[in-house]
């Protein structure tokens, strides 16, 4: 199905919340907990880790819960309603620093990312499934993530350029450096709220005017409805497409972690580079991401979304590894790694929300059962486990290569690190990554034959699984 320009745009909207607090998170938090909280680096990425699990624990729930209810505004909408207000409250408190001894710090911010990851859970796996639920259109799928990985960069914008340049003017007129990372949470916070609100009140296609609750309707949360969650997850885990597609998300994930959240101290102690200099490369990257969204769109339409991801993965790799026998001390290297850094970043962005779509369809087939939301909060699973991953494997490398927050100059084993962690060790995970996909097995052909084959079963019509053994 073709959808309506504003559907397309109100949907994109929707991206802006999911980026702008997922990398705020990634790429700051960290960086806050330990410069400006004065949490150790080990402690911190353990915050962040928990939180993330957390988040990999209550996505699922999401997920399972908006496939199974049925309201007049559709069964998406009520989550990012739901999670719009206190979605802006926490991040807002997340980044606000209470004087008090080290243990209760721990707790407050602990609670707090507790809290963070809950509100995201509730509105993310609910959001990134609707785009499945608009269209079942192979390519239109791709042309909604284009959409959605445009207002992302905006988002993206938000999360990464403006925290440093707010951050810089705001202590340059004489406030604190922690006053001014409130100012930077509250508004992440507010214009996520935001966009959650404009995107579910603007999208009516799903929307059942004409539905009347059963009121001996039988509840989701019950015992019974969690045993069949947990089978419903453990028969979709089983499909070949899931295992393969999580794996890749689940690694690249820690890859992307990895180098966001030490691009700040790289920027920082290795390059020596001032809060403005660091805003105009992550501004750099917000835009080429965007510049990059036609291309990668275009590419995936002429060859194939899996192979145009495979082409991204290995550029962006093979630089970051090259990148490793090169000193990257000159102000070119940077723009250059982040250049091509953003290539491979695009399209999993874009690329790898419209392939888990395929998925759907997938396992509708082997089961016969709708259930996008779960499979999608699989992948959103794989995201929170690898955030968690990727910043408690951070953590400990700092702390092991003698990162101090209170000195100016670092040591040449925590910079080596701090470089390392830039650049060969995101480059050589981001190859494996492409190695995985090469083994994924939907393309656009196959995927025609999975549809075929679910528009028998929705008919009634006997369908020979065994002729997809290949994809299953």
């Amino acid at each position: 199905m073709k959808l309506k320009l504003r559907t397309k745009i109100s949907y994109g909207i929707g991206g802006l919340a999911d980026n702008a607090l997922f990398m705020l998170i990634e790429t700051f938090l960290l960086f806050y907990l330990t410069t400006v909280a004065g949490i150790k680096p080990a402690t911190a990425g353990t915050i962040l880790a928990v939180g993330c699990l957390w988040e990999a624990f209550c996505g699922p729930i999401s997920g399972f819960l908006s496939d199974n209810i049925e309201t007049k505004y559709g069964k998406r909408k009520p989550f990012l309603v739901a999670a719009a207000v206190p979605t802006a409250i926490v991040t807002t408190l997340l980044f606000t620093n209470i004087e008090m001894d080290g243990t209760m710090k721990v707790l407050y911010y602990g609670m707090l990312t507790l809290l963070f990851w809950w509100c995201f859970a509730i509105f993310f796996v609910p959001y990134v499934t609707w785009g499945s639920d608009l269209t079942e259109d192979y390519n239109e799928r791709t042309v909604l993530r284009s959409y959605a990985y445009v207002f992302n960069q905006v988002g993206k914008f938000l999360g990464t350029v403006m925290p440093t340049v707010l951050v810089a003017a705001l202590t340059g007129i004489g406030l604190t450096v922690a006053t001014s990372w409130s100012a930077v949470g509250l508004i992440v916070g507010v214009f996520s709220g935001a966009a959650l609100l404009i995107c579910a009140l603007t999208i009516k296609e799903t929307d059942n005017p004409d539905f009347v609750k059963d009121p001996n309707a039988p509840k989701v949360l019950t015992l019974s409805g969690l045993k069949e969650m947990f089978a419903g997850y453990f028969s979709i885990f089983k499909l070949k497409p899931i295992r393969y597609i999580i794996g890749a998300s689940l690694l690249y994930l820690i890859v992307n972690t990895i180098f966001m959240s030490d691009m700040i101290y790289f920027y920082t102690y290795n390059m020596g580079m001032s809060a403005l200099e660091i805003s105009a490369i992550t501004f750099f990257m917000t835009a080429l991401g965007i510049a990059f969204t036609p291309f990668v769109a275009k590419l995936a339409e002429r060859t194939d979304k899996k192979m145009a991801f495979i082409i991204g993965l290995v550029i962006a790799g093979t630089v970051q590894c090259i990148g490793t026998f090169f000193p990257i001390d000159a102000p070119w290297s940077i723009w250059v790694m982040g250049f091509f850094f953003t290539i491979g970043n695009t399209c999993y962005w874009q690329l790898m929300p419209a392939m888990i779509y395929d998925v759907c369809e997938v396992d509708e087939l082997a089961s016969g059962k709708k259930r996008s939301g779960e499979v999608v909060s699989l992948q959103a699973l794989s995201e929170s486990v690898s955030a968690a991953a990727g910043v408690q494997i951070l953590g400990i490398i700092l702390q092991f290569a003698g990162f101090s927050d209170t000195a100016a100059v670092q040591s040449d084993l925590a910079l080596a690190w701090i470089n390392n962690s830039y650049s060969w060790i995101p480059g050589l995970l981001t190859l494996v990554v492409a190695v995985i996909l090469w083994r994924y097995p939907i393309n656009r052909k196959n995927y025609q034959r999975v549809v075929e084959g679910v528009e028998k079963r929705r008919r009634g019509e006997e369908v020979d699984l065994s002729e997809y053994s290949d994809i299953f």
